[in-house]
């Protein structure tokens, strides 16, 4: 299951011009996905999580004040962030 996650992050990012950080080979890929869209040209971060709460986290611990998209993987769907500290899932992708 997981190296279908791998397959297909790493295929969504060569389509759409995501850069793939050498580190995401080392990790065990999630269905929970962060871009930095604050590089140039964006990148995936490394780690990927399988849990929201590791992904909410992430969002609110290392990113917080960063332009970062949330991709879910398993739903083929963008996340977003709101009020209440919870990932909504938005438009497919």
């Amino acid at each position: 299951m997981f190296d279908r996650y791998r397959a297909k992050i790493e295929q969504y990012c060569k389509e759409v011009g995501i850069e793939v950080p050498i580190g995401f080979q080392r990790h065990t890929p999630g269905r929970y996905v962060a871009i930095d869209l604050e590089s140039n040209p964006p990148k995936l971060v490394a780690a990927t999580w399988s849990h929201q709460k590791d992904a909410l986290s992430y969002l609110d611990k290392v990113a917080a004040g960063q332009k970062t998209r949330m991709l879910d993987f398993k739903e083929r769907r963008e996340l977003t962030l709101n009020d209440k500290g919870s990932l909504l899932p938005g438009e497919s992708f």
